[in-house]
């Protein structure tokens, strides 16, 4: 039952009236659950000004956000989307939140370039956040870093 419950999407009423909007996207996998409870714990300071959802990437009904949203059409762990854009600028780096955050040093295939100081920082200030996502040549990327995947 407590499987069934990840699956549904969760849309917060706290901010009911607000179009601010941060969709979270993640793997019944321990890896992407353990990201997902610590992203959840900086989520909750912002729940006031966003609507937050959670979607299961392997749930068919996930799939038109996925599009939508220009996440890789190919496996992917871990994504948080404020407001349609993962692409942000942050003291001059551009940091996607796609994959893995930064904690995760060392998971191999999945690492991301952004952590939860990052995703807070953006959440405080929208302006960080750049007019249109980074384009991401995810599998290309990780054949020629990591090899094919066999997940």
């Amino acid at each position: 039952m407590m499987c069934l419950a990840l699956m549904v999407t969760d849309y917060n009423v706290h901010a009911a009236n607000n179009d601010n909007i941060v969709d979270v996207f993640y793997k019944n996998k321990k890896p992407s659950l353990k990201v997902l409870k610590m992203v959840k714990k900086v989520l909750e300071t912002h729940q006031v000004d966003y609507i937050i959802r959670y979607h299961l990437i392997t749930e068919p009904s996930t799939k038109s956000f996925i599009e939508k949203y220009g996440l890789p059409s190919t496996h992917f762990p871990f994504a948080v989307v404020i407001n349609g854009i993962y692409s942000a600028k942050i003291n001059k780096k551009n940091i996607n939140f796609v994959e893995f955050p930064t904690f995760m040093a060392g998971i191999g295939r999945h690492e991301g370039n952004w952590s939860l100081s990052n995703l807070d920082k953006v959440l405080k200030s929208r302006s960080l956040l750049l007019s249109k996502n980074i384009e991401l040549r995810h599998e290309e990327i990780l054949n020629e870093t990591h090899g094919k995947c066999e997940e």
